[in-house]
């Protein structure tokens, strides 16, 4: 090879050498300037999350960023509302009950969990034998305690671990995984968890994000209590745009859980009496076995106006009765968005809102208190949008039977001079409310005889007479097999199945 060609090709080594340099000192830029960016905006959302230390050690090839947070109300917040101890009373002087003394005792805000994550980063443009601006390996960092205390829960296994690969545009993926989980103690009870798995998709503004998850299954039990619970595989995906901020996030979920048992037990005396022989059978007090439950929900924004919805639909047993189908949808509609994210933002970010200090203090309660009036002017002008929200309807199938029970609130007709009202005011005025309810009467018997058993309701041969009473009275009204009743308040009026409070009856 001729000197001009050894030149030629050194010449475009040395050109692909800097190239890939560089590119690799942009990578590790981007990559450390999007951690800055993240880590200085995570505690303006919520005054229950901190970030207590953050370090950053960058190399040419990859870094390694090593961040602990803290989860629940800060330590100065707490120790602010904490009262001095009491001076115990003189002998034989007559103690007064201090009712500040003794809330507070018992609204003492929980220890916040802390809890350290390590990046492995890699930067690009080959990263991690992926052509990506970065890979990110995550792992949690735990002490000899909580490492000590993790063993027990999931082995050898890392309790936590992710993946992340970083796009040249931003964007990055996710593949997440939580080990398998089993705890078991002797006369005490067992947990057994089969971890968990999510791939999640961000676009590069941090607005848009799509998630699967899958969860194999989860067992508990309580030996004190003989409460069993078991969940089967339950897997989920979303599709959402959080671009008008996380409480207002629209898009679709969809969601599915095989079954989803409950049993409770007792053996007979009081729970957890040793004088019960360990060998006495147990009585099933409750079982309920929800199968094959589909769960949607979405969430739109249009014209300033949010609107929510979700359905849980599927079948089951509660004790001997089976369940042929039954269905759950709720909904909001017209809310105001602008208002609603100023109220969600006001009330994530204050500490008394989140039970931090002393919940039954006078400073806490003067802070939910000056809260509240400063927000009521917002609240009240939402009011104008007739805002609703409730239950669309809840069917139950039993038998070829069907229940079925509705309600929706909120407010309507509002006008600026409404505005000038207290708040009271203006909700018995503009406040509206439609209910209604249709049960066969074959259940009400039947919930009868059950509640009979505990003296907890009257005698099933009574119930055909109380129905008959109401009825007479207007509270409800037999149709067919099934008994009725309708509850509509608007404009200030209330109105029983159609016809107005006061003069309810025939």
């Amino acid at each position: 090879m001729s000197n001009k060609a050894v030149l030629g090709v050194g010449a475009l080594a040395a050109a692909i050498a800097v190239a890939y340099g560089g590119s690799t000192w942009y990578a590790g830029s981007q990559i450390k300037s999007r951690y800055d960016t993240a880590l200085d905006e995570l505690p303006k959302q919520t005054a229950l999350v901190r970030v207590t230390d953050r370090q950053y050690e960058r190399g040419f090839f990859g870094a390694v960023s090593t961040v602990t947070l803290e989860i629940g109300c800060a330590p100065d917040a707490t120790a602010a509302a904490t009262p001095a101890a009491p001076t115990p009373p003189a002998e034989g002087e007559e103690a007064e009950a201090d009712e500040e003394a003794e809330a507070q005792a018992y609204a003492t805000p929980p220890k916040p969990l802390r809890f350290t994550i390590r990046d492995t980063i890699h930067h690009g443009p080959i990263a991690g034998g992926s052509l990506a601006a970065a890979t990110i390996d995550s792992e949690l960092v735990l002490d000899a305690k909580t490492q000590a205390d993790a063993k027990k829960l999931f082995g050898d296994a890392k309790p936590l671990s992710a993946r992340t690969q970083v796009g040249f545009g931003g964007a990055f993926t996710t593949d997440m995984t939580v080990a398998p989980a089993k705890l078991a103690e002797a006369g005490k009870g067992q947990f057994a968890w089969q971890g968990a798995q999510m791939r999640m998709d961000v676009n590069a503004a941090r607005t848009q994000v799509r998630y699967d998850l899958a969860m194999p299954g989860l067992d508990f039990s309580d030996a004190r209590t003989g409460t069993t619970l078991k969940m089967g595989k339950l897997t989920a995906k979303a599709d959402m745009d959080s671009s008008a901020g996380w409480f207002l996030a629209t898009g679709k979920t969809e969601g599915k859980l095989d079954t989803l048992e409950l049993v409770v037990k007792k053996t007979g005396g009081p729970l957890g009496a040793a004088a019960v022989p360990a060998d006495t059978p147990p009585k099933v007090v409750t079982t309920v076995l929800l199968q094959g439950l589909d769960m949607l929900g979405e969430a739109t924004i249009k014209d300033g106006l949010y609107a929510s919805s979700g359905t849980v639909k599927g079948n089951g047993t509660i004790g001997a009765t089976k369940i042929d189908k039954f269905e759950l949808t709720s909904s909001a509609r017209r809310i105001q968005a602008a208002g609603y994210k100023k109220l969600a933002d006001a009330w994530m970010q204050s500490s008394a809102v989140n039970g931090c200090g002393k919940g039954g203090s006078k400073a806490s309660q003067a802070a939910m208190q000056a809260l509240a009036d400063q927000l009521a002017p917002d609240l009240k002008a939402m009011a104008k949008f007739s805002p609703e929200a409730g239950v669309d309807r809840m069917v139950v199938e039993i038998d070829g039977k069907r229940g079925e029970i509705s309600y929706m609130a909120g407010m309507a007709g509002v006008t600026d001079e409404d505005l000038q009202l207290p708040g009271t005011a203006l909700l018995m005025k503009r406040g509206a409310l439609k209910a209604n309810a249709r049960l066969p009467m074959k259940w009400l018997e039947k919930l009868a005889e059950t509640g009979a058993e505990s003296g907890q309701t009257p005698p099933p041969e009574m119930v055909a007479g109380l129905v008959e009473q109401g009825e007479e009275k207007g509270f409800v009204k037999r149709e067919g097999d099934d008994v009725a009743a309708q509850v509509e308040y608007s404009d200030g009026s209330l109105k029983i199945n159609g016809k107005p409070m006061g003069a309810p009856g025939r």
